[in-house]
């Protein structure tokens, strides 16, 4: 798959070790890591966040997939989330679904 940075592997391309050899499902989700609000000097509010992404192996569960509680970091799912939250404001740039997430959690905050 194509993705939003030249150079930036996918989660297949970070498989290795145990998960690489069978077959698995997981999840990523956004989230807010930090969120706070500031003041200018002219009394204009500005929102400010930090957002990340995490990531969750799912296993068959009695009701459906679940997440597991802890996901090892060598998955390559939690490798590539890592890759994301590093990248985040410059795949913002790039990617307009990202921006205006990124703008919703700003709304948010205020």
């Amino acid at each position: 798959h194509e993705q939003p940075i030249i150079g930036m592997k996918n989660c297949h391309e970070l498989c290795a070790g145990e998960v690489c050899g069978r077959e698995w499902s997981a999840r990523e989700w956004f989230v807010v890591r930090k969120a706070e609000v500031q003041m200018s000097g002219d009394g204009v509010l500005l929102p400010c966040i930090r957002m990340g992404v995490e990531a969750r192996e799912q296993r068959v569960g009695p009701n459906g997939l679940e997440d597991v509680a802890t996901t090892k970091v060598t998955h390559p799912l939690v490798k590539y989330a890592e890759l994301f939250t590093h990248n985040f404001d410059l795949i913002a740039e790039r990617k307009s679904a990202i921006y205006h997430l990124r703008e919703l959690a700003k709304a948010s905050v205020l």
